[in-house]
């Protein structure tokens, strides 16, 4: 989000605060019993909790096999006749590079040659 778009945002929610002392004091005390409530949901509702950690446990363990599966299926299918042949979707590990690169394709070009001549 650009600096603009922030200083907007930030001048919309200080031009709509209440002014009068009264209406920020009960402004903050809904706001602080609304964090209250938030914070302690799991408290009042323990099984709904542990059900929606289990649900989420699932969640990531799903994402984590279907990134791992596109992963692979990428590098099977650029790898250009390597041999690469992997099965059940294990995690992959990165393989050494197959000699094609010079060194000079290997040093990171956001460093510059090294002189400050074009500084």
């Amino acid at each position: 989000m650009s600096i603009v778009k922030v200083g907007i945002l930030v001048a919309i929610v200080v031009a709509v605060l209440p002014a009068d002392k009264e209406e920020q004091a009960r402004l903050y005390n809904r706001a602080a019993n609304a964090v209250h409530w938030t914070a302690t949901f799991c408290d009042r509702n323990g099984p709904m909790c542990s059900r929606a950690g289990d649900l989420w446990s699932a969640f990531v363990q799903k994402a984590r096999f279907g990134a791992s599966m596109a992963y692979e299926l990428v590098l099977k299918h650029s790898s250009r006749g390597s041999g690469v042949e992997k099965t059940h979707f294990a995690p992959a590990v990165m393989r050494p590079l197959d000699g094609t690169l010079k060194p000079q394709d290997l040093e990171p070009a956001w460093r510059g040659s090294g002189t400050r001549d074009g500084v």
